[in-house]
């Protein structure tokens, strides 16, 4: 499918107009969101396509089947992350990945992904255990799990 097609099914699956999608995207038109739809002009920039994806609530590869091997369940938590921070995962026909930042294009390997998705779970478990500390006189342990890890211990 085209970015245009996808831009239509995903609208219409949110029971969404193109007049709604032109006015979450700034007051575009709905003119112009139908000749995205329609192809009948030069799919939107990526820039432009993040907003759609962001104002459709759904990640940028649903838009751009180029990105379609990002679809995996695996990819998607990284993606949106990435994408919040206005950055976007892709790749070409070759076989490169890259990272699309704000003002330029690096490419990186999937060791280069997975050491970032490895880097982020780390910082996320890091900071929750930083507030656990901050806030020790706020948490609560599950008896239950830690009687279980007891018995397990023995």
């Amino acid at each position: 499918m085209t970015i245009g097609e996808n831009i239509r099914r995903i609208r219409k699956a949110k029971n969404m107009t193109q007049k709604e999608l032109g006015e979450k995207l700034g007051g575009l038109s709905q003119q112009q969101i139908g000749r995205w739809e329609n192809n009948t002009e030069q799919n939107p920039k990526l820039e432009t396509q993040i907003k759609i994806a962001n104002a459709l609530g759904v990640p940028v590869s649903h838009l751009n089947d180029t990105l379609g091997w990002l679809k995996e369940p695996e990819y998607l938590p990284l993606e949106r992350s990435l994408e919040r921070i206005g950055f976007t995962l892709g790749h070409d026909d070759d076989g490169f990945l890259w990272i699309h930042y704000p003002d330029g294009t690096l490419e990186i390997s999937i060791d280069d992904l997975s050491a970032l998705e490895n880097d982020v779970d780390s910082y996320l478990r890091f900071k929750l255990e930083e507030f656990r500390q901050k806030h020790r006189e706020d948490f609560r342990p599950d008896r239950k799990r830690t009687q279980e890890r007891s018995k397990d211990a023995r």
